[in-house]
């Protein structure tokens, strides 16, 4: 069946609203930072997304932008100006990054406590570690969705994505609440057969309803995390929901599911301490 994240997004709201309102009150860290380099309509929607969630709780945003060939010291410069005022409680860049910039040096000058997209390695290696506060939002929507789902301790997940931002610090999240997990991706043989052993599969290919349910066993959790866009210009995810959604104990939808919470979760790294 459908799994519905409309409460847990509500309460999402709640909380960051009464988070935002006592930043502004402190003065400090209620501000977002947007860089973005060039005019990629993808960049763009992203940023409109993410400027009208930010608007629904009270969060001021500033976009700096910047044309397609400029220099890495220019973005830098900006970053540190973003990382002195204490107004800024993230700073946020959009990637991928022309190729003559160094994305590493401009990633890792971010100050860590700001970096909400979870990109300096100083972050990644928290994660890694077990000590991270601050996770990559779509990895966290997944993560909070399967605990809503039930008990994660003991269960069998399949990943099939190995990105930076979704498959492993996903997969380190998950051991930590003493899952096994696995991880797929694109080199993986006999996908199907492989997520029908599992207790939970999480997908995020951005392939196109390729999920069916030769791919589903009877009680099994699944999460999309995979956007695409059909042949009509609607948005789906990687599993064709129609064909599962009475296969699988839950199941979530796209849209609807992981990416209604993630835009949420990354406004609300803001305020970890």
């Amino acid at each position: 069946m459908k799994f519905d994240v409309t409460g847990m997004r509500k309460e999402l709201l709640e909380e960051l609203s009464k988070k935002v309102a006592f930043a502004k009150e402190r003065e400090a860290g209620y501000k977002l930072l947007i860089l973005r380099i060039g005019d990629n309509p993808a960049d763009i929607s992203y940023e409109k997304a993410i400027m009208k969630t930010a608007e629904s709780v009270g969060i001021p945003v500033e976009v700096s932008t910047f044309p397609e060939l400029v220099t890495e010291s220019e973005v830098l410069s900006e970053v540190m100006r973003g990382n002195m005022d204490e107004r800024f409680g993230g700073i946020l860049i959009f990637h991928p990054l022309p190729g003559h910039l160094d994305a590493e040096a401009i990633d890792g000058a971010i100050q860590p406590e700001k970096d909400i997209d979870c990109l300096n390695p100083i972050n990644q290696w928290r994660i890694f570690k077990g000590k991270g506060a601050m996770m990559p939002a779509t990895a966290k929507s997944a993560v909070m969705i399967a605990e809503a789902m039930g008990e994660l301790e003991g269960k069998r997940v399949l990943i099939i994505n190995r990105s930076m931002v979704i498959g492993k610090p996903l997969a380190m999240m998950l051991l930590d609440k003493n899952a096994t997990v696995t991880v797929g991706h694109s080199r993986t043989k006999n996908i199907p057969a492989l997520a029908r052993e599992h207790d939970i599969v999480v997908y995020g290919t951005g392939q196109s309803r390729w999920v069916g349910a030769d791919f589903v066993s009877e009680g099994q959790w699944i999460i999309d995390c995979g956007i695409a866009f059909d042949d009509t210009g609607k948005m789906t995810g990687d599993v064709d929901f129609d064909a599962v959604v009475d296969k699988a104990e839950y199941v979530t939808s796209v849209p609807g599911g992981v990416g209604s919470l993630t835009n949420l979760l990354l406004l609300d790294n803001m305020f970890i301490d």
